[in-house]
């Protein structure tokens, strides 16, 4: 298994990470992190001693996006000879069996392309973030099932789900081979959604492994739940998605985005309700431009 940890700027959470990593009781894996535009490199000696291992490291100078800059990762996993390429977010931190728990699954049938665990909300642990999600073509919506619950027991096989959050997302190599790398015009957010509709029109299958179990700290990277970034790329990747996967409601989509900015500006008390409008204006405007980089550059500063 080939671990790859896409890193920005987090540099604590990157090391949390990694020092989690280090319990892992699967042993034949390696790591891989993904420089992806950081501002300062990694110093090999502190990832060793958070890791337990020397993770290999691919610096980009620039930033690449989530799908561009885990393609560099799955092309070097795959060069050099993995079996399955894990996708992690380096805001995680995982149990110590998760990864047995999800090979063992793996190799059980070989319809599944590919595993997620249940994911949890790092701050409330036991309160599910993600175990499955239903595609809903029609409104090119995701639902995903028993989001925001508290963890009684709940299921115990595997659950069928339409696609699995590249937070930590476990693909098998023939399933790569079969369905290709991430899309890059997803530059954030969709392009795991878009991935795992793919696989399953391969006819392959995306499971959640409930005893695989990680944490997540939620949009750390993104600059919170609702920060300016997130509503630009999230609003520009779901037309794009809607364009491939549900052209039907490309025009419901779009005229929801309307009455969004119409409410920031004259409504909304938000502080930064300006910002988000313009935002969310950019990216309807970017996404007929077909523009699939990382958005204005002033949607990366605080001002």
């Amino acid at each position: 298994v080939s671990i790859v940890i896409l890193h920005l700027d987090s540099r604590a959470a990157l090391l949390a990470c990694l020092k989690s990593c280090r319990t892992i009781q699967y042993s034949n894996y390696e790591i891989i992190i993904v420089e992806n535009g950081s501002r300062v490199a990694l110093a090999p000696d502190a990832l060793r001693d958070c890791a337990g291992r020397a993770p290999s490291v691919i610096r980009s100078p620039v930033n690449l996006g989530f799908a561009g800059g885990n393609n560099l990762g799955i092309r070097a996993a795959l060069a050099q000879g993995a079996d399955y390429v894990l996708l992690l977010s380096d805001d995680t931190e995982v149990a110590p069996e998760f990864l047995d728990v999800l090979v063992q699954a793996g190799e059980q049938d070989k319809h599944i392309g590919a595993l997620g665990p249940t994911i949890y909300y790092f701050d409330d642990p036991k309160r599910i973030w993600f175990a499955g999600a239903r595609f809903d073509a029609q409104t090119c919506r995701v639902v995903a099932s028993r989001s925001g619950e508290l963890d009684d027991g709940g299921p115990t096989d595997p659950i069928e789900s339409d696609w699995l959050t590249g937070c930590c997302l476990l693909m098998k190599r023939y399933a790569l081979e079969k369905v290709g790398y991430l899309d890059e015009r997803f530059f954030l957010y969709w392009e795991d959604t878009d991935w795992g509709l793919r696989l399953r029109a391969c006819g392959l299958r995306n499971v959640v492994v409930p005893f695989a179990r990680i944490w997540h700290k939620i949009s750390l990277s993104a600059g919170g739940t609702d920060s300016v970034l997130k509503a630009y790329h999230k609003t520009r990747s779901h037309l794009q998605f809607a364009q491939v996967h549900a052209p039907r409601a490309l025009w419901a989509l779009q005229r929801g985005i309307m009455r969004d900015i119409a409410w920031l500006l004259i409504k909304s008390r938000q502080p930064d309700r300006l910002r988000k409008a313009w935002a969310y204006a950019a990216a309807l405007k970017d996404y007929h431009a077909g523009r699939s980089d990382r958005g204005p550059r002033w949607l990366w500063t605080n001002g």
